[in-house]
C-alpha cells in the first residue's frame, strides 16, 4: 500500500472510535489509520495538565459495570487488551445535596430501593415497580442496539418486543409524575439528569434508564486516569500497521459513484495549514452523526437525513471549572464519592434557569475529584460541572483558543465565582484549598471535538431519538460507517458499545457474537 492508503479510516478518536479501530486490529489485522483534529488523542477520554503537576480528565468522571466477568468490561478488556485497571469508588458512591436535605447513593440496586423505601414508606410500591420499569427498559434500550448488528428480520424483533410504547417512548417527567407524588422523591430519581444531558420533561425515559441502570452495581475509575484507554489501545492499532495522527481535521469524506473511499484533511503544524487525501475501502465516523451528515458528507451527495438532522432540537452544552488544591479534599470530609448539587427540587424548572450562571448565580453543579479516585495521582484535583447553552458564548466562537478578549475571561471568572460559592455554602472551607483554577467553556468543546453547539452526549437523549430508525451504523453513503455514542447511548460504556457495534456489523452477521466469545475467552484466561 501507499503512504495514504490504508485497510479503514477512522475519523476522531474517542473511545468509540479507538475500541472499533483496536477490534479491527486484532481481529482481522488491519491497518486503520485514525485521524484526530485536536493535538491528544482520545476524545473525551483523553487528559490534560497545568503547572505543578495537576491532571483532569474531560470527560470520563466514572463508569459503571467495569466490575470483573460483566460484559461492558470484558469488552473493555479486549480492546486494551486487559492493559487498564479500574478501581470501585467508594459507596456512597453519589449524593444528591438539596436546600433541605441530601440522598446518599449505596453501591448495591437492592440497598438503593431498600433505602428509598425506608424514607418512603408510602411509594413502596412505585418505587418497586421504577426499579423492574428501570432494568426492562434497560433491556429494551440494549436489545435496540445490538439490533443493528443483525438482519432486518432479526434486528425488527430485537427492537419492537417485550417493552411496552409507554415506556419506550415517554419522557422521564411523565413517568415519574405518573407513578410518584413526593416531589422529594421525584428529585431524588431524576437527580443524575446532567449525566445524560436534559431534565426530565425533555429527557426520554429510556435514556434515564440506560444510565441509573448502568450504576446500579456501583462506580469504578481507570487506575492512571482515563488517558490510560488512549495509551494502551493506540499501540495495538500500531502493530498492526495502522497509524493515529494528531492535528488531522478531516474536511470532507471523498465519495465516487455513490461509494466513501477516502478522506480530505487539514493538516495543522504550528500556524501552517497543509492539505492532503487519504483513502481506504471503509470509511468510519466516530465524528458524531450530525458532524457526519451535515458536514463531512459532500453537498452534492444525495443524503436525505441531512435536513432532518439540522432540524433535531439543540444538544446538551456545558462548563467545567477545573480546580489545582493546596491539600487533599479529604480534610473536608470527601471521600471520592460525586456530589450533585441543586439550588431547587424542581429539575425543569432549575434547568430553565441554567443559564443565570453567566451572572454568578447556578442553579446547580457536579462536584467531582479525580485525584481520590486514582490511587497514582500525585496531586489534589477537582472538577465542578454546570449545564449552560452555547448561545451564551457564541460571539466568542471565532476567536483564538486562550487568546479570547477581557469580557469573555470576566464572564469565566464570574462563572467560577459562582460555582465556588455554591459549593462553599454546603462544604465551608473549600475555597482555601484552592491554588489553581480554569474554566472551560462549550466553545471551547466546539474547538477540539468539532461538535456542534459543543455538545458533550451527541444527539439529544429525548424520546425521538428512539422513534426514528437512524442513526445507525450504516448511512446512505456506501462502505462509510458510523461508530460512537450516537449508535449506542451516551456516556463512555455507550460509545465503547457503538465501537463494538461497527466492528460487529463490518464482520458480518456473526460478527457480535464472534466479539462477545472473544470477550468471555479473554476474561476466562485471565
Amino acid at each position: 500500500m501507499a503512504g495514504n492508503e490504508f485497510d479503514i479510516i477512522v475519523i476522531g478518536s474517542g473511545i468509540g472510535a479507538l475500541t472499533f479501530a483496536s477490534l479491527m486490529a486484532q481481529m482481522k489485522s488491519k491497518r486503520v489509520l485514525v485521524l484526530e483534529r485536536h493535538f491528544k488523542l482520545g476524545g473525551f477520554t483523553h487528559t490534560f495538565s497545568r503547572p505543578d503537576d495537576y491532571t483532569w480528565d474531560v470527560g470520563l468522571h466514572y463508569v459503571g459495570q467495569m466490575d470483573r466477568g460483566s460484559l461492558p468490561r470484558s469488552l473493555m478488556d479486549s480492546a486494551t487488551q486487559g492493559n487498564v485497571d479500574w478501581i470501585k469508588m467508594p459507596s456512597p458512591f453519589d449524593k444528591f445535596v438539596y436546600p433541605d436535605f441530601t440522598f446518599e447513593v449505596p453501591d448495591d440496586k437492592d440497598d438503593y430501593q431498600r433505602v428509598l423505601i425506608d424514607r418512603f414508606p408510602e411509594e413502596s410500591d412505585a418505587i418497586r415497580r421504577y426499579f423492574k420499569d428501570v432494568t426492562g427498559i434497560n433491556r429494551w434500550v440494549i436489545r435496540r442496539i445490538i439490533s443493528q448488528c443483525f438482519p432486518e428480520s432479526v434486528g425488527r424483533l430485537l427492537r419492537y418486543t417485550l417493552a411496552p410504547d409507554s415506556l419506550k417512548f415517554c419522557t422521564t417527567g411523565d413517568y415519574l409524575d405518573r407513578n410518584f407524588h413526593n416531589q422529594k422523591l421525584k428529585s431524588i430519581l431524576a437527580s443524575q439528569w446532567a449525566a445524560y444531558g436534559l431534565p426530565p420533561n425533555q429527557s426520554a425515559f429510556a435514556i434515564h434508564a440506560s444510565i441509573v441502570a448502568h450504576y446500579f452495581g456501583g462506580a469504578f475509575y481507570p487506575v492512571g486516569g482515563s488517558g490510560r484507554l488512549s495509551a494502551t489501545i493506540i499501540p495495538i492499532i500500531n502493530a498492526a500497521g495502522g497509524q493515529c495522527l494528531v492535528n488531522h481535521r478531516v474536511r470532507e469524506v471523498i465519495v465516487r459513484h455513490g461509494t466513501a473511499i477516502g478522506v480530505k484533511v487539514d493538516i495543522k503544524r504550528g500556524s501552517n495549514i497543509t492539505q492532503a487525501e487519504y483513502f481506504a475501502p471503509r470509511i468510519v465516523s466516530g465524528a458524531g452523526a450530525h458532524t457526519t451528515y451535515c458536514h463531512l458528507i459532500p453537498a452534492s451527495v444525495n443524503n436525505p437525513l441531512r435536513d432532518e438532522m439540522k432540524s433535531m432540537s439543540k444538544a446538551s452544552s456545558l462548563v467545567t471549572l477545573y480546580l489545582g488544591l493546596k491539600e487533599s479534599p479529604t480534610r473536608l470530609g470527601f471521600h471520592g464519592e460525586n456530589h450533585w448539587i441543586f439550588a431547587g427540587n424542581d429539575h425543569d424548572a432549575l434547568f430553565h434557569r441554567r443559564n443565570e450562571l453567566l451572572h454568578g448565580n447556578p442553579i446547580g453543579c457536579y462536584l467531582s475529584f479525580p485525584s481520590l479516585k486514582d490511587p497514582l495521582s500525585k496531586t489534589h484535583t477537582a472538577e465542578i460541572i454546570a449545564a449552560m447553552d452555547y448561545d451564551v458564548f457564541e460571539q466568542w466562537q471565532a476567536q483564538p483558543w486562550r487568546r479570547r478578549d477581557t469580557e469573555y475571561q470576566n464572564v469565566k471568572a464570574r462563572i467560577s465565582d459562582g460555582l465556588l460559592d455554591m459549593v462553599e455554602t454546603h462544604y465551608p472551607g473549600f475555597r482555601e484549598l484552592i491554588a489553581f483554577s480554569e474554566v472551560s467553556t462549550p466553545i471551547t468543546v466546539e474547538h477540539f471535538t468539532g461538535h456542534k453547539r459543543g455538545a458533550v452526549y451527541g444527539l439529544p437523549g429525548t424520546p425521538d431519538r428512539f422513534r426514528l430508525p437512524w442513526p445507525t451504523v450504516r448511512t446512505p453513503v456506501k462502505n462509510l460507517l458510523l461508530t460512537g455514542a450516537d449508535v449506542a447511548s451516551p456516556g463512555i460504556v455507550g460509545a465503547m458499545m457503538g465501537g463494538v457495534i461497527t466492528a460487529a456489523c463490518v464482520q458480518g452477521p456473526f460478527g457480535f457474537p464472534r466479539i462477545i466469545l472473544a470477550a468471555r475467552g479473554r476474561g476466562s484466561r485471565r
